[in-house]
């Protein structure tokens, strides 16, 4: 157990130093250390840095904030779930311009998830048009997806209309432009 303690000791006063050097005085206060005690910590040669390290115990304590640790891991779930829909709807299809809307995606960002998921690329092109009467059926998934979110609602529809997110992706959103028109064109009457 001493030698993890003088490990991490060595590590946070090298994190000091670094902060130090960066002009991060926040961090050296975070630590609370003083400007003028990472001066000193800076000068002495690495060897024996680690030596002060083993002496650690006497001055240095490594603390939990328990409130910001359970800020960070509900943060951190939180993207866990938005990675794991994201791969989702890329498994589902979905196009650049999708990812990009709904995620702020890059192309780069987005052919590298293809590239984990094992997907090949898509070919470039428009995607196949759908007949009228899947537009329909599309457009009733649509209308019985209301109340989820948007990345539901596509998904849902994707699922259950057995299209990909790429043939749905310029129909839906062709819809809903011309629904907003109407909706600002009867408020304008109004």
């Amino acid at each position: 157990m001493h030698n993890h303690n003088s490990q991490l000791a060595y590590h946070v006063m090298l994190y000091a130093i670094q902060a130090l050097s960066e002009g991060d005085f926040k961090a050296i206060e975070d630590l609370d250390f003083t400007v003028d005690e990472v001066q000193q910590l800076s000068q002495l040669p690495v060897k024996a840095l680690k030596h002060f390290a083993r002496l650690s115990s006497h001055f240095l304590r490594v603390k939990t904030d328990h409130h910001c640790f359970e800020k960070m891991m509900s943060h951190l779930q939180h993207a866990i779930e938005q990675d794991a829909l994201q791969d989702d709807l890329i498994r589902h299809e979905a196009p650049i311009a999708m990812m990009t809307s709904l995620f702020g995606m890059s192309t780069a960002e987005y052919i590298q998830r293809q590239k984990l998921l094992g997907i090949p690329p898509h070919g470039a092109g428009r995607p196949t048009l759908l007949s009228d009467e899947e537009q329909e059926t599309v457009w009733q998934y649509w209308c019985n997806t209301e109340g989820k979110t948007t990345v539901e609602r596509y998904l849902a529809v994707s699922r259950e209309s057995k299209h990909t997110l790429r043939s749905l992706w310029s129909l839906i959103q062709s819809w809903e432009n011309l629904n907003n028109k109407q909706s600002s064109t009867a408020t304008n009457h109004d």
